[in-house]
Parts: structure tokens; C-alpha cells; sequence
């Protein structure tokens, strides 16, 4: 599959893979070991050709997904990442509604002085040309034909992400998010984390899609249970829709750190290698000659 352009859908939790595997039975899976990291990848068919589809999950927390992003994108070279998921509801959200972020809050940043904290929240924003495209898709519907229901909201919003697991609104966490980043419409742990690793990075399109799994007051692990496949299959459905509808383009070869290609490829390809300077040498090794004229 190395001649499709690659895009990386990132899962955080186990739960949330699941719901993404579900939506894709019957698929040919390859399994991949890369330093140690453990991927998926399979061909996924979109509306403007076919896309090398890895999946990647790198646990809880805003630390470990910026270390699983940095190590997704410069194993693979994707041009899109699509970290998706469930999150905690603000504002008027729903359980199994599902967010396309505008851009994400890193509420956790400031400044901690004798007259008490100084909020700094840092705010990366998604793929604008994602962005467009997951607008698109809300608008006619046509992503929830995966799920088979009607088709939840969708919210072209911030989330606000951070380390703390918030349960309760009227919790300083809570309040200051409501103070800082009041136009956020999700909350959850890794979207930072993701992104600020995909900004670092040139080339890649970068998005977070969440279900909505609970609504923050009155969390609970009986409701988890309840609640969370079907926002991690929300999520999922409209991820794997946003990647089916985008133009792969022109594939790009996957990075090796540490290796280098110099020369040509092709029918009659010819390459000239040399040095120059004071007492220069030059050496070309062929591995099998016969394979040039």
C-alpha cells in the first residue's frame, strides 16, 4: 500500500477502537511493529480515490498522544490525521452528539503568582480545508448510512483540552474553562497533545472529531458503559466519512529516519554521483547491477 497517500485515525482508548473496527467488518488488516509501536492498516475507498488507512492508539493524556502523533506522522508521512473519540459535553451538548473541532484549547497553560493564577489557555486550530469539508458533510447527512440512525448534531466548535478529568460544572477546573475558553463545546484529554504535534509538521491536514458521552455533571461508570460506544461510534462514523470524502492526491513515500535515497527511478533513469574539494572520493555501490544499464 505504499503507493496510496496515507491518512492516520488516532484513537486515545481501546473503546473508542473498537467502535472504529466495527465500522469497518470484513476489512483486509495488516498489522505493522514499528520501534516498538503497534499499527494497523488497510485500504479504505473514498469518493476521489483510495486512501492506506493506519490506526494508531496511544492511551490517555495529552503527554502520550503527542508522543503517538510525533511517532504516527514521522513513521508514515500521512497527509491527514484525524484523532477521534469521545469527550465531555459544555454548552447545550447532548449525549452522542458529535464535535468536528474548530480548534483546541490547552486550558491548562498560565501563570501561578503571589495574587493567585493568570489563565493563558493556548489555542491550536484544526485543518481549515478539513473544517470546510466536515461542514459539508453535516449539512447533507449523508455519514450517518455507517450507523443507521438519524443523524446526530454536529458542532463546528472548540474543545478544551487538559489533564484534569472534570465531573462536575460548578468545579474550578470547570469554571475556569467556562471563563477562558467559554466557546468550547467539548472537553477532553489528548486534543492538545495531538495537535500541537501535527503543527509542528508541514503537510499534514489535522482534525479532532468527538462524541459527546457525557455531560460532565453527574459522571458515572454506569452511564460510561452505557453511553460511550455510541458516542465512540458517532465519532468514529463521521471520521472515517471526513477521510472517505477528502482528495488523497499524490501519494508520498513513508519516512525512514536516519535513511537517505539518492538517484533515479524509472525507464532509462540515469544518476550521476560525485564529490569535489581537496583529496575528494567518490563510491556508488549497486546491490544488483543488473538491474541498470
Amino acid at each position: 500500500m505504499n503507493d496510496l497517500a496515507t491518512a492516520v485515525l488516532f484513537t486515545p482508548i481501546d473503546i473508542e477502537r473498537a467502535a472504529l473496527l466495527d465500522l469497518l467488518p470484513g476489512r483486509a488488516v495488516t498489522d505493522h511493529d514499528r520501534d516498538g509501536t503497534a499499527y494497523r492498516s488497510l485500504e479504505l475507498q473514498g469518493r476521489k480515490g483510495t486512501w492506506n488507512l493506519v490506526l494508531a492508539m496511544g492511551g490517555r493524556g495529552n503527554e502520550r498522544a503527542a508522543a503517538a502523533a510525533e511517532h504516527a506522522l514521522a513513521t508514515w508521512n500521512p497527509r491527514l490525521l484525524v484523532l477521534c473519540g469521545v469527550a465531555g459535553g459544555l454548552r447545550d451538548a447532548a449525549i452522542g452528539d458529535v464535535v468536528a473541532a474548530t480548534k483546541v484549547y490547552g486550558y491548562e497553560s498560565g501563570e501561578d503568582t503571589d495574587d493567585g493564577r493568570l489563565p493563558r489557555p493556548d489555542a491550536l486550530p484544526t485543518s481549515f480545508a478539513l473544517h470546510q469539508l466536515a461542514m459539508l458533510l453535516a449539512e447533507k447527512g449523508e455519514w450517518t448510512r455507517r450507523i443507521g440512525t438519524d443523524a446526530p448534531r454536529v458542532f463546528h466548535r472548540p474543545i478544551a483540552s487538559g489533564a484534569k478529568v472534570v465531573t462536575g460544572r460548578r468545579s474550578e477546573t470547570a469554571r475556569l474553562i467556562a471563563l477562558h475558553s467559554g466557546d468550547a463545546q467539548a472537553l477532553d484529554t489528548e486534543s492538545h497533545g495531538a495537535m500541537a504535534a501535527a503543527a509542528r509538521r508541514s503537510g499534514v491536514e489535522a482534525i479532532v472529531v468527538r462524541g459527546v458521552s457525557d455531560l460532565v455533571d453527574g459522571k458515572n461508570k454506569a452511564d460510561d458503559l452505557r453511553d460511550q460506544p455510541r458516542a465512540a461510534r458517532n465519532a468514529a462514523a463521521f471520521a472515517l466519512a471526513l477521510i472517505e470524502h477528502a482528495d488523497p492526491g499524490p501519494a508520498r513515500p513513508p519516512l525512514r529516519p536516519g535513511g537517505t535515497y539518492i538517484g533515479a527511478l524509472g525507464d532509462g533513469a540515469r544518476a550521476a554521483i560525485g564529490a569535489m574539494g581537496p583529496n575528494a572520493k567518490g563510491r556508488i555501490h549497486f546491490q544488483d547491477r543488473d538491474q541498470f544499464a
